[in-house]
């Protein structure tokens, strides 16, 4: 499961130079854009992300720069806290906005590149959201910016929602959801386009309402933060609704740390890309409205786990990061740490690829892998829906 997950309270004031922009992005399971780091040449990858809340750059990418932390300060982050190291003063320019003293977390992005498959060499989010209502265009693959005391055209296509902070710059959304046992609660969900899954509930509630016995079919899964990984179990919920709007049969996850954001009894758990990313919208920090309209994916049936295996991209190598151990893949012999070499026929090293090979319910597939020992093993499993 490739999944970004980064939750970190650390706010700064920037000064920045007023004007509208649009930003092409690429989706990518999250949201891609090109940004400049003081003006060097290079445009680097960043993730928009509605869950950072503060500009993040990849501490290999700073040296190469020659940009330096002058700041350090402690801070949560979505699996517990640690002493971030910051550069202040940076310019950042994002479209055809620059952001001018804006400050940077310099942290070793390399692992969250690997799970993701693809160079994430930045995150920015709260600092052009705080300053600009943000419209997203799915079709189009588009950001624009537009400023606060400007209306904009086209919003009664749209359904406003409330916005909600709570002593933290990441926007908060109440929802409904319908347990498999028939229950239906309410609970107040983090706003994280970063977060690549569907909806996460914290240890706390978990806990609180028992939901692992109240969840259907439930399995083991590992997600990467910034700085470590943790454990989760996946499960599903009958029906979620976002006010007007309806999603049923879904995969969640439910956290099982015990400090961070996901440790949090302030929220129920965090709204992911995976149903963010279904809707066209405008988010409107100034005057805490969201507005949404369902884009072309608000109807495509969610993805469940059918494989039990994880997969990284570790230099050119496609490696197993984690294996569920009720599954028939686990019972074959593959180990977290195994390389993949070829899955029916293909060999390629797109991390894409891979995974939509080990997507396609109810279908016999045949997977080489060297193990740790550098033997080599075939196997042939039945991918299936496992939860």
């Amino acid at each position: 499961m490739n999944r970004i997950f980064f939750l970190i309270s650390i706010v700064f004031t920037c000064g920045i130079q007023a004007q509208v922009t649009t930003i092409p992005f690429e989706e990518d399971g999250l949201v891609f854009i090109k940004v400049q780091v003081n003006e060097h040449d290079e445009y680097l990858d960043f993730v928009f992300d509605t869950g950072a809340s503060t500009g993040v750059l990849d501490s290999t990418v700073a040296e190469s720069l020659n940009i330096k932390s002058n700041y350090s300060q402690n801070a949560q982050g979505a699996n517990g806290s640690q002493t971030y190291h910051i550069a202040t003063n940076q310019s950042i320019k994002v479209g055809g906005v620059k952001l001018s003293n804006a400050n940077l977390v310099l942290v070793d992005l390399q692992k969250l590149s690997q799970r993701s498959g693809r160079k994430i060499q930045g995150i920015i989010g709260y600092d052009v959201l705080k300053k600009y209502q943000t419209s997203f265009n799915f079709q189009e693959k588009t950001i624009t910016l537009y400023e606060n005391d400007n209306p904009i055209s086209g919003l009664d296509a749209y359904t406003k929602i409330p916005m909600k902070f709570d002593r933290t710059p990441i926007p908060q959304m109440e929802l409904t959801f319908t347990l498999r046992d028939g229950s239906t609660q309410k609970g107040n969900f983090l706003f994280d386009s970063g977060a690549n899954m569907s909806l996460l509930f914290n240890t706390p509630y978990a806990l609180k309402h028992d939901l692992k016995n109240r969840t259907g079919k439930t399995i083991k899964g590992k997600a990467r933060g910034l700085n470590k990984s943790t454990t989760y179990t996946k499960g599903t919920v009958e029906k979620i609704s976002l006010y007007d709007f309806e999603f049923t049969d879904i995969p969640i996850d439910i956290s099982e740390g015990k400090e961070g954001v996901s440790a949090s009894s302030r929220y129920t758990g965090i709204l992911g890309a995976k149903i963010i990313n279904r809707f066209d919208m405008v988010l409107d920090y100034k005057n805490e409205l969201f507005y949404l309209k369902p884009n072309t994916k608000f109807t495509e049936p969610f993805e469940f786990p059918t494989s039990g295996i994880g997969l990284e991209k570790v230099e050119d190598k496609i490696l197993v990061s984690y294996v569920v151990e009720e599954s028939e893949a686990y019972q074959k012999g593959i180990r977290e740490g195994d390389e993949l070499i070829k899955i029916d026929g293909y060999d390629g090293k797109e991390l894409n690829e891979w995974e939509k090979h080990l997507k396609q319910d109810q279908k016999e597939t045949t997977i080489q892998v060297k193990n740790t020992k550098g033997k080599v093993l075939q196997v042939v499993i039945l991918l299936k829906r496992m939860i």
